[in-house]
């Protein structure tokens, strides 16, 4: 019996010790490291918060974004409908890999061209055009604590959409 009890209490801490590692889910993020540079984010993980993106602000601080988490994995179309300043889109994998970055082209009066990534993602970094300065392939992170700077090596703790 003493060799049960053990066995289970290792299970307990190790089972412990993974979930105290765990960090929080994508939609609850507030930083962001894609290769070795940092954002801090507000995330769109609505309907109503991913429609609504950028849309309407005057400019982005430095280091800052927006974090759209999407409901499916999917080639998902983005377009500029409101914005006052060009933006570059860092098309994330399900596997939490940059596969693309993109520039999107401001509206020119009515007319506002969809950008749709080269596979499927789950995931979409917005930054002010030409301050991601990352590559195809980089590893993206995120934190849910204000100003802590996400993990490089512990993997997220929510799957990623289908």
């Amino acid at each position: 019996m003493r060799g049960w009890k053990r066995c289970g209490s290792l299970l307990l801490l190790l089972n412990t010790a993974a979930l105290a590692q765990t960090p929080c889910p994508a939609e609850r993020a507030t930083s962001m490291r894609v290769g070795g540079q940092s954002f801090m984010v507000e995330t769109a993980a609505t309907p109503a918060a991913r429609e609504r993106g950028l849309s309407g602000r005057p400019r982005l601080e430095p280091n800052t974004g927006m974090w759209f988490v999407l409901p499916t994995a999917d080639r998902h179309g983005f377009w500029m409908r409101g914005m006052r300043f060009p933006i570059d889109l860092i098309w994330v994998s399900p596997e939490l890999k940059v596969l693309e970055r993109a520039t999107l082209p401001l509206c020119r009066g009515t007319y506002c061209p969809i950008t749709y990534p080269p596979a499927a993602v789950a995931y979409v970094l917005e930054v002010e055009a030409g301050r991601f300065r990352g590559r195809l392939g980089d590893t993206v992170r995120w934190s849910c604590e204000p100003g802590e700077p996400p993990p490089d090596s512990v993997a997220p703790a929510s799957s990623p959409p289908p």
